[in-house]
């Protein structure tokens, strides 16, 4: 990167403010972690009643949320996701793996984010041990929310499963971390979808399946995808999912549909399968309009 966009990414940078990884303990929820609980002073049932209704917290089940989108995961995607984060300031992390970690990609992140009360942080795949001196699970397990970029899924999830991150990606989930993306951001988390990530034709990739049955990504945006879905899931080859066009998304709480989102009114979720012998491709309302 020269010129002119190298100031610019320097600039956005120096605007954002990075994560302490000194403090970042105490962010992190330890599953053996125990809490006692101290007897009161004389008979004050307000102090009992704190310490119990605070492990009774501490002891409930987490919440997992995944948010995506079927292309431009921009500002008003990264806003809702921070709200999910339930933090005045969240400290969003960019992997931006499927992009091969390209300088453009990250820019555009950061001036998503520009605009946002949010701490971005951007977590690189292609690493050294010599520049970067925190695990993967130190960075990834400290954030409030994850978001992936667009690009290649083949290469994502080969690179994820050879340095772990996707064993940290799942601990993160089931901690509570929101995660989400757009494109090979959203495809990763299901078991199967539809890919451009090999040469001449679109092909099924395998992924993480945090999220059970099938994605299509850029239903709208790429007419090729549409046909191609519709003949693997009306076929058997791949499971009934979820297709999702351009600036419409989801928003899934543990396993189930929570909200459907859009960011145009005529971006829409459709959910693909096959009734009757029939393929059925069923339009789910839009539950919240963002921007």
């Amino acid at each position: 990167m020269k010129g002119e966009p190298k100031r610019m990414l320097m600039h956005l940078t120096n605007k954002c403010v990075g994560v302490d990884f000194d403090t970042k303990q105490k962010y992190i929820m330890r599953t053996t972690e125990t809490t006692k609980l101290t007897r009161p002073p004389k008979d004050d049932s307000a102090s009992l009643l704190s310490q119990v209704s605070r492990i009774a917290q501490i002891a409930a089940p987490t919440s997992r949320k995944i948010v995506i989108a079927g292309g431009n995961f921009h500002s008003a995607f990264i806003h809702f996701v921070a709200s999910l984060t339930n933090k005045p300031r969240p400290r969003v992390c960019f992997l931006p793996t499927a992009a091969g970690d390209r300088d453009a990609t990250i820019m555009t992140f950061y001036q998503d984010c520009a605009s946002l009360n949010v701490e971005p942080y951007v977590q690189l795949s292609f690493v050294s041990s010599s520049k970067q001196h925190q695990g993967f699970d130190e960075v990834l397990l400290s954030m409030d929310a994850i978001i992936c970029s667009g690009g290649n899924t083949l290469n994502q999830q080969a690179i994820w499963r050879a340095q772990g991150i996707d064993i940290i990606l799942r601990q993160a989930w089931e901690r509570g971390i929101v995660l989400g993306g757009a494109s090979a951001g959203s495809l990763c988390w299901f078991e199967e979808g539809t890919t451009d990530g090999r040469p001449k034709d679109l092909s099924i990739v395998k992924c993480l399946g945090f999220l059970q049955g099938s994605h299509c990504p850029h239903y709208d945006g790429e007419p090729e995808r549409r046909s191609f879905y519709h003949k693997l899931v009306y076929s058997g080859e791949m499971k009934p999912g979820y297709a999702c066009d351009n600036d419409a998304g989801i928003f899934f709480e543990d396993f189930s549909v929570k909200n459907i989102l859009s960011a145009r009114p005529d971006a829409k979720v459709y959910y693909v399968s096959v009734a009757e012998g029939k393929l059925s491709e069923l339009e789910l309302p839009t539950t919240h309009y963002i921007k």
